[in-house]
């Protein structure tokens, strides 16, 4: 990990969302290729977790996910039809059954998020360039989306994770890009989850703790994190 990677919030994001927290944990030297299917069997044992937890009640009541499609509303983006990243997976869950296996990392950031309803990322930090900041779009900054082939760009306004060469994520947590993405090969990784508006500091905390623990045990390498909010916006990697 040669260069010095920071997570953080731009001072104007934290004017208009001043409740918003960040877990974020730097995960070097990691094991994502060879086999857990003990990591696999926690994201199946969630995925029925998810089918009874909402067999009687919309996941719209979820107070997690009405706090981020307000979120959404604010910054102009339609939340039924861009969904912040867990409630997409939940829905997936329930239309189809199970999500895919991708790998080590993927399978337990599903698992984490499904079970604290929170959206989880992982981003690969041989992917990244310079700090990675959560900011209102000026809308030049390029996007590829995950597994696509063609440049895009965010519209100015949209709350987007940004480094040096562009955008890593649109609509906040809805998508993110393909540049980072997570594959067998990743060593290094930024991890992260987020609540925003209603969502208490200590749900946030409690999921990263886990999702540091459980890379940890399958994963290996060695792990820092953090919690990140309005009185300390940013998070450096050790």
């Amino acid at each position: 990990m040669a260069q010095p990677y920071r997570f953080g919030y731009h001072p104007d994001l934290l004017e208009r969302f001043p409740n918003v927290t960040a877990g974020v944990a730097f995960a070097t030297g990691i094991d994502n290729e060879s086999e857990a299917r003990a990591a696999e069997g926690l994201l199946r044992a969630q995925e029925e977790a998810v089918k009874a937890r909402f067999a009687s009640s919309p996941i719209s009541s979820h107070p997690h996910i009405s706090s981020w499609r307000s979120a959404f509303s604010s910054f102009g983006v339609k939340p039924t039809k861009h969904r912040c990243a867990v409630e997409a997976l939940l829905r997936h869950v329930l239309k189809s059954g199970t999500v895919p296996h991708i790998n080590k990392l993927v399978d337990i950031c599903n698992y984490v998020s499904m079970k604290h309803v929170l959206p989880v990322a992982a981003y690969d930090l041989a992917g990244i360039s310079g700090p990675v900041e959560v900011r209102f779009a000026q809308g030049d900054e390029p996007f590829l989306p995950l597994y696509e082939k063609e440049i895009e760009y965010p519209r100015p306004g949209e709350v987007v994770y940004t480094d040096h060469e562009g955008a890593l994520s649109r609509r906040w947590t809805w998508r993110q890009c393909d540049r980072a993405k997570s594959t067998p090969q990743t060593r290094d990784a930024l991890l992260t989850t987020e609540g925003v508006n209603d969502i208490e500091r200590q749900a946030v905390q409690t999921a990263i703790e886990e999702l540091v623990s459980l890379v940890q045990e399958y994963c290996g390498g060695e792990l820092s994190w953090t919690v990140v909010d309005r009185d300390h916006p940013w998070a450096a990697a050790p």
